[in-house]
């Protein structure tokens, strides 16, 4: 496995948005810039359509019948693991079911296996903009999902702007911007755009890794959702961790990873914390000793220096 990092760049957005016609004009993109892409495709059916237009070169894994963000994630993770493996790509571009919400398909990104080797990760979401103004006819479930799916995104792709009336446009337009005013935005037709937009060199993804001071405190002042993995050297004490948990914010929205701890030194486990709730699961193999954090504003810097004393 190569040693340089990749990057990933979620496709977010609801049922018909643009994300498959976004995707294809990315790879396009990637070619001009002489980068190795690879696709991983979520489908809920059996059946992935949209992997059939894509280049026949492209390395492509398919994860069929489910969500990411729920019934498969731990195939995901398999899958990324394979794809950096066998290709060594410079970026991989996830293109999520519809369905799907971006903080949980992040979470399945963000495998503690692989936060050495990944280096950052953009969630970029296409809107339907005359979807988005009808949005009331959809169901509180889907309306919010639409809404959280603008909400969390680092990138906002606003597609179909033509199809609406010029009297409506600039109402929805300050509708998504109170939604999220912190991604950037561009509005368009069929995904085009200076797509050069995307790949922002200011800092404004999340890190998985140290970076540059001045990259930490941008990404610090401009990024909701970020996400950063620590890794202990050795078994660390479970009371105080569990102390530490409960201190959190509920800021905090995801954390995961592998532990040991003193009371029971060799036994490896794999820790899962969501929605205020720990889970821990033995694990058979001694995977490396690394928690990936997930959440807004989370103060990096303070808490690794509290987890350095556990």
């Amino acid at each position: 496995m190569k040693t340089t990092s990749t990057e990933i760049y979620i496709l977010s957005g609801f049922l018909g948005s643009g994300k498959t016609t976004l995707l294809t004009r990315l790879l396009a993109r990637e070619k001009e810039r002489g980068r190795k892409a690879a696709v991983l495709m979520n489908e809920l059916g059996n059946l992935s359509v949209d992997s059939r237009i894509l280049p026949q070169d492209t390395p492509l894994k398919e994860l069929l019948n489910g969500c990411i963000c729920c019934t498969i994630q731990a195939q995901l993770t398999q899958q990324l693991t394979s794809l950096c493996q066998q290709y060594a790509p410079d970026v991989i571009y996830i293109e999520a079911t519809g369905a799907a919400h971006p903080v949980e398909v992040l979470e399945a990104c963000v495998t503690p296996l692989l936060a050495k080797q990944l280096k950052t990760c953009k969630i970029v979401t296409t809107v339907d903009l005359p979807r988005w103004r009808d949005r009331d006819r959809l169901s509180i479930r889907l309306k919010r999902l639409l809404e959280e799916q603008v909400r969390f995104s680092d990138f906002l792709v606003i597609n179909k702007a033509s199809e609406v009336a010029e009297e409506e446009k600039a109402a929805l337009l300050s509708d998504l911007a109170q939604c999220n005013e912190q991604a950037e935005r561009v509005v368009t037709d069929f995904a085009r755009f200076d797509l050069s937009l995307l790949y922002d060199q200011t800092g404004r993804q999340i890190s998985f890794r140290q970076t540059e001071a001045h990259q930490q405190a941008h990404a610090a002042d401009h990024l909701h959702v970020r996400t950063f993995a620590y890794t202990w050297d050795g078994p660390i004490d479970r009371a105080k961790f569990a102390e530490w948990l409960r201190a959190t914010p509920d800021t905090l929205y995801r954390a995961k990873g592998y532990m040991r701890f003193l009371d029971n030194p060799r036994q490896t486990f794999l820790f899962q914390y969501a929605y205020g709730m720990p889970i821990f699961t033995e694990e058979p193999f001694p995977y490396p000793f690394t928690v990936v954090f997930i959440g807004e504003a989370l103060p990096e810097a303070e808490w690794k220096e509290q987890l350095a004393k556990l």
